[in-house]
């Protein structure tokens, strides 16, 4: 059903008497993209074809979709300065160096101006991403199941084939997400020893980071790099004190390592469920203007200057249908009435 009303609304936008008078009345919107990982060479998640992002951006231009990078949307929707086209704007999360090679070079042959959110723990070799900690461990361990206790609650998890461990996996981190910090690393040995899978002390291949000095490059290039904190647990789960600590470690980091660092922050995981307006003050007072979510919907101007530290992104989604309808006036329409 999805997909058919993917088509349709493709139909509809194509009309271009259409879609001329919808974006008239609405107002010129803007469309924010969050894009994770390339394709995985593992086939353990579900990552963006990069020959899809190019059909993607190759459509947007040909369809009259101006291109902002998340600064300056922010600094228009401030400053009172009204877009001419509906605009679309792309930012990917992590900093994996598979996304530095594989999707950032499309997005800056079209002009796109990305914007990379980067963890510098993670670009430093400190420590990788927890959440693809347990992809790793699920993805190599030869037990079957998993099963533990924790806050009195029993958990057992089907690993018996590829798609029941991504399932399980995808379970296991919406429960991890929220535990405070000594249950979280409590309950991350545990597993470890339960799935009998030793942690590398290197980050594997497939897991490896951006580098700093690739990170420049890029930056010379055209691409943002901003701050997406420090070790990728959400804010809801860290006390005030860790969350503050890991803002100023990660701002102090980029502005030493690079040119000029967004200056717009990026929630880790970023739900309505992983940050709260207590994080809001933290980041006024380090200078950040702005921050986006993962909260689904289109936006314009108005609402991002009224409610800078809530901008609303869409995951990049899996077809072209599926993007047309998330850039078109229909979903911006859509977005308000939510």
């Amino acid at each position: 059903m999805e997909l058919t009303m993917d088509k349709i609304i493709k139909k509809a936008v194509e009309f271009k008497p259409l879609t001329y008078m919808a974006n008239h009345l609405i107002g010129h919107y803007v469309t924010i993209f969050m894009i994770h990982r390339p394709l995985s060479k593992e086939s353990n998640y579900q990552g963006l074809n990069p020959q899809l992002l190019d059909e993607c951006l190759t459509y947007a231009k040909q369809a009259g979709f101006a291109f902002a990078s998340i600064d300056e949307i922010f600094h228009n929707a401030l400053n009172g300065i009204k877009a001419e086209r509906p605009t679309l704007c792309f930012t990917i999360d992590d900093g994996f160096e598979d996304q530095l090679t594989e999707l950032v070079p499309i997005l800056l042959k079209h002009n796109a101006k990305p914007t990379l959110y980067v963890l510098v723990d993670f670009v430093d070799n400190l420590n990788w991403p927890w959440d693809y900690k347990l992809i790793y461990l699920i993805n190599k361990t030869k037990t079957t199941e998993l099963k533990f206790t924790h806050n009195n609650q029993t958990f057992n998890f089907n690993l018996s084939t590829p798609a029941e461990k991504i399932t399980s996996r995808r379970a296991l981190v919406k429960y991890m997400k929220y535990l405070p910090q000594s249950d979280f690393k409590l309950l991350m040995d545990e597993i470890i020893q339960k799935l009998e899978v030793t942690l590398p002390t290197q980050i594997p291949e497939p897991y490896v980071a951006a580098n700093w000095d690739d990170l420049r490059e890029y930056e010379k290039r055209g691409l943002r790099i901003g701050s997406h904190a420090c070790s990728h647990r959400v804010f809801n789960s860290l006390s005030l004190n860790e969350v503050n600590e890991e803002l100023i470690r990660a701002k102090n980091r980029l502005s030493a390592e690079l040119q000029s660092p967004s200056n717009i922050f990026c929630y880790p995981s970023g739900t309505t469920l992983d940050y709260s307006s207590a994080h809001e003050p933290l980041l006024k007072e380090l200078g950040y203007s702005a921050a986006v979510s993962a909260t689904p919907g289109n936006t314009n101007y108005e609402l991002i200057k009224n409610d800078p530290y809530n901008i609303k992104r869409h995951s990049f989604p899996n077809s072209l249908d599926r993007f047309v309808r998330y850039a078109s006036w229909f979903e911006a329409v859509r977005s308000k009435l939510k």
